[in-house]
């Protein structure tokens, strides 16, 4: 999908639930010692169910992931009825978080990775996952960069159609690595939008659970290492996984999220909730959510704690 219409995608959510698909509520919490907030919409799908354990885990460590698509198929993909792969945070490209349950809980968003096979995901239950909207590497056609989805054979043998992200020309929608990293060196780019809903995300949940305000060193972020199971922090996917994902890549900015998840104080420059004012003429909205507790009467229901320690497939 072109990189200008997916601002009519993520409207549509954060108004309308997705023509309501979804329940969205406004939440505005507290970061704790701090002069900030984390705003965002409780959003939870109206005929689905099952996609997290409502079981509390300690929390060590913070995964970042990119969604590898846009926020429609995002949202859906991580709401699948009784599949218990999905985070609890998503972040659009206008920086609307979308949180989907309570981040006390946890659902399968690790997979195939270091410390978490064969272990009853160990590793799923000890993290909080965060996906940030974005569609990934890029590939260069004919002047154009095109989506992963992009000509890809389908289980019949018939090829997808050519779906074009952006053209080379149109600059801010991509980064070009200086090295191929995995052999690609086109990235879609994150918002400025979303890198500061991440930071304060960030805060929130590192004030939250005590988990210290550390990233890997630089040459370490882009590698699958055993350590990180060990490592008391904020890591990527990658770092569990030496084949099979990607994310967050080299488009990512680290300096900025680090810069701003160490400061002292963090100042937000956007009102990211904005663009989802209409969702208060919707009866169902209600008044502002101050707390996750509060959030708990309003989450669909989870799936049985009997199957937590079952392997799953990823998606």
């Amino acid at each position: 999908m072109n990189f200008k219409a997916l601002n009519v995608l993520e409207d549509n959510i954060s108004k309308t639930g997705n023509n309501g698909e979804y329940n969205v509520q406004q939440f505005s919490i507290p970061v704790k010692n701090e002069n900030l907030f984390l705003k965002g919409l409780l959003t939870t799908p109206k005929n689905r169910s099952k996609y997290y354990y409502a079981v509390e885990h300690p929390k060590q460590r913070i995964v970042l992931h990119f969604t590898a698509g846009h926020i429609k198929s995002d949202l859906g993909a991580l709401t699948r009825d009784d599949y218990h792969v999905s985070v609890a945070f998503v972040i659009g490209r206008n920086g609307v978080i979308y949180q989907l349950f309570s981040s006390k809980y946890w659902s399968g968003h690790i997979g195939k990775g270091i410390g978490n096979t064969n272990t009853g995901n160990a590793q799923d239950k000890v993290t909080i996952g965060i996906e940030l909207s974005n569609y990934g590497f890029l590939t260069e056609k004919n002047g154009n960069l095109e989506t992963y989805y992009s000509r890809q054979k389908d289980s019949n043998g018939n090829v997808t159609p050519v779906d074009i992200y952006c053209s080379l020309s149109e600059t801010e929608a991509y980064q070009k690595t200086n090295n191929p990293f995995r052999q690609q060196s086109y990235y879609a780019t994150y918002t400025n939008e979303q890198y500061e809903s991440l930071i304060i995300l960030l805060r929130y949940l590192t004030s939250k659970y005590n988990i210290p305000r550390h990233f890997l060193p630089e040459p370490e972020r882009y590698e699958a290492i055993n350590e990180v199971v060990n490592f008391k922090g904020i890591v990527s996917h990658i770092n569990y996984r030496r084949d099979g994902k990607w994310d967050i890549g080299p488009g990512f900015d680290w300096n900025k999220v680090i810069a701003g998840v160490q400061s002292a104080v963090y100042t937000p420059i956007f009102n990211n909730l904005e663009s989802t004012r209409d969702i208060n003429n919707q009866e169902s909205i209600g008044s502002d959510l101050h707390s996750e507790n509060e959030m708990e009467g309003l989450l669909p229901e989870a799936k049985d704690a009997s199957h937590e320690d079952e392997a799953y497939e990823e998606l």
